[in-house]
């Protein structure tokens, strides 16, 4: 009877992930700058305009998913905030933590003709065209797989004149044996700010700022 029982209660224990409601990971999506960061007394005053959601995606509040040995589904959204307003922020880190004034100003087409000269001396805009987080869970193996593709344009305001545009594409994979929430912030974090880095940590746009000095 004893050996029924256990049968009964490993055969239960199996069917239960696949009765099991999908969870939703709130995650912080942030900037995280290189180790070394030279900053400077700037008085460039630089418009930070809305980097647009421009993801193929059903579901643009959410930038990942995890499948679990069952084929249940988790999945992973920024905490308290829009997955737009999250890379808009990031990009405005980046400005801040280099010394340069920064204002958020209205949601910019990427037009130069819709350009406003109050925005600032410089403004930056762009476009999310990718940034996702898939994680494939089976017995002791997490396979983590991160894309992120930003594209960033760069234009002077007062003049209505685009004066960069570069698209960038970071890819990142990782397998852990256990699932860690902090793994998928920590790849997510380090793809979409590598993005940022190597758009903007160039020398066209070093010699963008010197003019507008």
């Amino acid at each position: 009877m004893s050996k029924k029982i256990l049968i009964l209660h490993i055969s239960l224990l199996l069917l239960l992930p696949s009765l099991t409601f999908a969870e939703t990971f709130s995650l912080n999506l942030r900037y995280t700058s290189p180790s070394q960061v030279s900053s400077t007394d700037s008085n460039i005053k630089i418009g930070i305009s809305n980097i647009t959601d421009k993801r193929q995606r059903e579901n643009k509040s959410l930038f990942g998913e995890r499948i679990n040995y069952s084929g249940s589904k988790d999945y992973f959204a920024p905490a308290g905030i829009s997955v737009e307003d999250a890379v808009t922020g990031m990009v405005a880190e980046y400005f801040k933590k280099r010394g340069f004034q920064g204002k958020r100003v209205e949601k910019w087409d990427l037009d130069a003709n819709n350009l406003k000269g109050d925005w600032g001396d410089i403004v930056v805009g762009g476009e999310i065209l990718e940034l996702w987080s898939d994680v494939m869970s089976k017995f002791m193996s997490n396979k983590h797989t991160v894309k992120a593709k930003l594209k960033i344009v760069i234009a002077d305001p007062k003049e209505k004149r685009i004066l960069l545009t570069d698209t960038i594409t970071t890819s990142l994979e990782m397998t852990e044996p256990l699932f860690h929430e902090e793994s998928v912030e920590k790849m997510i974090n380090e793809a979409a700010s590598s993005c940022i880095d190597n758009i903007l940590e160039n020398n066209t746009l070093k010699k963008i700022l010197s003019e507008a000095k």
